[in-house]
């Protein structure tokens, strides 16, 4: 394909199978739906919209409902077709040729995607034993290769590690360019970038409805910045971005924080219980996790076989194997109490 850039046509395109009769722990989902009354209510507030209308070029509903919730001005935020496209509006508007990004290895394999698109090269901070953050690596990373943009992925996706909170000031502090903090995750962990503003004015903050908000199908994320860099970053991004359906939306799950935030907290405690049974299988090491996911190593044979082995007994996990320092490892969803009985018997009779 000449037509193509050759490092674009060299690229594996990030996919993902359809597995939807199996028992699905692979992509951090949600397990619970929304409840039948507020879907109804879903559809009263959708069917309100106008469609063959354009909505406002500047969603200001949604962005209010958040300014609320966090106790920022408006113009602090930035809606997205998910925490995805404010990502690649991020990566678009700071970087290009000459611009390096710094990330931790291993993490979310997007990232290195969406670096490649803009053109812009990546270095990497290694993670301790590939699992938890060093803060004193990303001072010394920082300082050596000045990158415009810091991106840190807390809790980290796939190993579940947060960045420490009392380290992550410093580190702000220290970096010449941008510091974003990509949070899909951070409702399941203890901490938050959030308190750093609206202080730092070189720090963002991405979120997402689709983990703890059980809106993956909704496709609606936000960032949190200074008013400054949400006014570059959204010079990135197509007009009329967010569906105004898919905001109302957002804002109704907004009005109905009790019900989700609820949901969180029964899905930590499934998270310890799930964490205390896969350490009593022989021949597999668990990892702390901050995240609604777990991942582990499998003792003998490789990840690939125990997948499959898996797959055969009705349970979807997603093999991370591939990425760097994480040879022999599975990342499992925390999901409902029946779904995580499931995975681990399932996960006994492989290891057996």
């Amino acid at each position: 394909m000449s037509f193509f850039r050759p490092e674009v046509a060299a690229l594996k395109a990030y996919a993902m199978a359809d597995e939807a009769s199996l028992i699905k722990v692979n992509q951090n989902e949600a397990p619970w739906d929304w409840p039948e009354d507020l879907k109804a209510e879903a559809a009263r507030v959708a069917a309100a919209v106008a469609f063959n209308r354009y909505p406002p070029f500047e969603e200001k509903t949604l962005t209010e409902a958040l300014a609320k919730r966090w106790g920022l001005p408006p113009a602090s935020f930035l809606v997205g077709n998910g925490s995805n496209e404010l990502l690649q509006a991020l990566f678009l508007s700071a970087l290009g040729p000459g611009r390096k990004v710094l990330v931790p290895s291993p993490t979310f394999s997007l990232y290195r995607q969406l670096a490649l698109m803009a053109g812009a090269p990546v270095a990497e901070v290694p993670l301790k034993d590939s699992v938890a953050y060093k803060p004193e690596a990303w001072i010394k990373a920082v300082r050596r290769e000045k990158p415009a943009l810091c991106l840190l992925c807390s809790p980290n996706n796939p190993t579940g590690a947060a960045y420490p909170d009392e380290a992550l000031g410093d580190l702000i502090t220290e970096a010449p360019g941008l510091v974003a903090v990509d949070e899909a995750y951070a409702e399941f962990a203890s901490g938050t970038a959030r308190a750093f503003l609206p202080k730092q004015e070189n720090l963002i903050v991405l979120r997402t409805f689709s983990k703890a908000w059980g809106g993956a199908g909704l496709r609606l994320g936000y960032a949190m910045a200074s008013p400054a860099v949400v006014s570059q970053v959204r010079k990135a991004l197509l007009p009329y971005n967010v569906s105004p359906v898919t905001a109302c939306l957002g804002v109704l799950a907004l009005k109905n924080a009790p019900l989700f935030e609820e949901r969180v907290r029964s899905l930590v405690v499934e998270r310890g219980k799930l964490i205390e049974a896969l350490g009593r299988l022989p021949g597999l090491t668990v990892f702390p996790s901050q995240a609604n996911f777990v991942l582990v190593r499998v003792a003998k044979g490789t990840a690939a076989e125990r997948f499959l082995a898996l797959k055969k007994r009705g349970v979807l996990v997603r093999d991370v194997s591939h990425l760097a320092g994480l040879e022999r490892c599975l990342r499992l969803s925390v999901g409902s109490p029946e779904e995580n009985k499931a995975q681990v018997n399932a996960l006994a009779e492989v290891m057996a």
